[in-house]
């Protein structure tokens, strides 16, 4: 009788976490154990991992086979304001967990960024120079390495800009922008930057592969990319939302040049080769996926006061 697989999931409460361990608890040979920390509840438990000693004793204790590191501090406005913060969860952290992986022979997969490259020569490989632009970029880079040095056999999945079921719109950099439609007056939009938008129901479908082939033997190790293949700026991406919506958007004034407040890098596409190479890639357009976060969360239809959305 095959052995069920006990997986680990931290970050369990926040926006890709929650599609996994949706995705994951599809699969009844599996056993997932849930973690978060501010976020926690009766299937989540509580872990601090800028805490060394929690996360040695927690993976002593469940015995994780995969540990899929999902938790980040993933704000680069917030990661520049407060630095120390970002590093303790993205690269410390990090550290805590490979460490103990290593120590109780789990296989670990930390979900990096493409903001680890300065967006001057896309699309970039999975063998691409890094030259992150802002202190979030640096963080995730930071655990990048430290997931490398272990030599370990451990892997890093570089994701893009992300969206899906949200409980509150401000989780994803996407969904927060229907407060650019409800909000009627003339608005700046950023029509510089080029981002790839993409589900995290399609992301957790693409770990879900991932693990199923690790299990089969395949030595999975490295840095991977997965990402939609559609790329488009904010501005963009808001007339497909308002379109979807049957909402204006001649109040929105696309802008050239760069408005955030921590440096973006102009574009960070990813090339996706070695995760298509394994018969895994995104298959999900914009419109599609952005209408299933859509339904799928009751806040967004509360807030828009809307519903249904177009097809």
């Amino acid at each position: 009788m095959k052995k069920m697989a006990k997986i680990m999931v931290t970050g369990a409460s926040g926006l890709l976490g929650r599609a996994l361990i949706k995705q994951l608890g599809q699969n009844s040979q599996q056993q997932i154990i849930a973690c978060g920390y501010s976020r926690f509840g009766p299937n989540i438990e509580r872990l601090d991992l800028t805490q060394a000693a929690q996360v040695s004793s927690f993976v002593a204790k469940h015995k994780p086979d995969i540990i899929l590191h999902c938790a980040a501090e993933r704000r680069p406005d917030v990661s520049e304001q407060d630095p120390q913060a970002a590093l303790a969860l993205n690269s410390e952290a990090t550290q805590f967990l490979t460490q103990a992986a290593s120590q109780h022979g789990a296989w670990l997969l930390y979900i990096s960024t493409d903001y680890v490259f300065d967006g001057s020569q896309s699309p970039y490989r999975e063998d691409a120079e890094t030259n992150p632009v802002n202190f979030y970029g640096q963080s995730k880079l930071k655990g990048e390495l430290v997931v490398s040095d272990a030599q370990q056999g451990f892997a890093i999945l570089r994701l893009p800009i992300l969206y899906g079921e949200v409980e509150s719109l401000n989780e994803s950099a996407v969904m927060v922008l229907l407060n650019h439609l409800v909000d009627t007056a003339e608005q700046s939009i950023d029509n510089w930057a080029i981002r790839s938008p993409t589900s995290t129901a399609d992301v957790a479908a693409a770990i879900t592969k991932m693990i199923a082939l690790k299990q089969a033997g395949e030595p999975l190790a490295g840095h991977y990319h997965f990402s939609a293949k559609e790329t488009m700026t904010k501005y963009q991406m808001l007339l497909v939302m308002g379109e979807l919506l049957g909402l204006a958007t001649g109040h929105l004034i696309p802008v050239t040049s760069p408005t955030d407040s921590a440096k973006r890098p102009k574009d960070s596409t990813l090339s996706c080769e070695r995760l298509v190479s394994l018969e895994i890639e995104s298959k999900v357009p914009f419109r599609i996926g952005f209408k299933r976060a859509l339904q799928d969360s009751p806040c967004a239809a509360a807030y828009l006061k809307v519903d249904n959305v177009r097809s």
